[in-house]
């Protein structure tokens, strides 16, 4: 089967590529560590002979799209933000092309913006917005969380974003074991701790604001042997997932559940603290940035 579309999700680290079919299935997939952070000296037109130029070969006609930090300022050329609230067809308005190899023309998604009204804040994501297009249907009110080292939670009303925030949960976890005291009685690399796990997320979850104080318990316990070091990461990072939790959940009013969209073993460690806190999470397919590149394709009429 011929493939009609080559979609890109190209990351900051990882590049995933999946040839897809008329009817949005996917044909074949491929991924490599050939993110924009990996990409020599710029050359992202041979980045991407290197990563498909089969693809590109055997499919002369197949449509070329590509989302996530390939369309940022340090990616092949930066897709401007659309602004919230966004759906595929804002969204797919709002696509750049550029000039690929052998004459082909990519499309770039652009990420989605906001300003929050009473911080005058902005916020925004790059990549997260094809999966959410791709998971949630266009019925119905969902709220997403796409976990990760800038986790996301997005409000989404009948297909359209109205609201997301960044968690920078991930982040903050490399930071504190890596960079403070807390990683001195820290076994970062210790099998998972359940238990651990769960009393780090209901004392995160607890008072979400007193996180900064709540976060020296991760050492105070080693120090006191109330947990063993091996346990202490597992704690560590159930405190974070949890007061993230509980700060998003504040900000979104009472979610009946919430949709997790992401890796296995994080998207399983995400629903593991939200049965914790009784919060029902449901699991979405790991490719639903496929399917996201397919509806916008299909929205900018590229498939026509």
């Amino acid at each position: 089967m011929t493939p009609v579309l080559l979609a890109l999700d190209w990351g900051t680290s990882s590049l995933r590529g999946y040839a897809m079919a008329s009817d949005g299935s996917v044909i074949s997939q491929r991924a490599q560590a050939l993110g924009i952070m990996y990409v020599a000296d710029g050359d992202f037109p041979g980045a991407l002979r290197q990563f498909c130029g089969d693809w590109l070969d055997d499919a002369p006609a197949a449509a070329l799209i590509a989302s996530g930090m390939i369309g940022s300022k340090q990616g092949w050329r930066e897709a401007p933000y659309c602004p919230c609230p966004a759906n595929a067809a804002s969204i797919a308005a709002s696509i750049i092309a550029v000039n690929s190899t052998g004459g082909r023309t990519l499309r770039i998604v652009p990420g989605v913006s906001q300003v929050d009204i009473a911080s005058d804040v902005p916020d925004v994501m790059r990549g997260e917005e094809t999966q959410i297009i791709g998971a949630v249907p266009d019925a119905g009110t969902h709220l997403v969380v796409l976990p990760g080292t800038h986790s996301k939670w997005a409000r989404v009303n009948n297909g359209v974003i109205e609201h997301f925030s960044s968690w920078m949960t991930g982040e903050v976890y490399a930071a504190l074991t890596g960079h403070t005291i807390l990683g001195r009685l820290i076994r970062a690399d210790a099998p998972h701790d359940d238990e651990a796990f769960a009393r780090g997320v209901r004392y995160g979850f607890d008072e979400p604001a007193q996180l900064l104080s709540r976060i020296f318990s991760a050492r105070t316990l080693g120090l006191f042997e109330r947990l063993e070091p091996a346990a202490l990461a597992s704690y560590l990072s159930g405190m974070l997932i949890g007061a993230e939790i509980g700060g998003a959940t504040g900000m979104s009013g009472e979610p009946a559940g919430v949709l997790l969209l992401g890796s296995k073993p994080l998207t399983d460690r995400y629903r593991s603290a939200c049965s914790v806190v009784g919060l029902t999470a449901s699991i979405g397919s790991e490719s639903s940035a496929a399917h996201g590149l397919y509806r916008l394709a299909r929205a900018a009429h590229l498939l026509d």
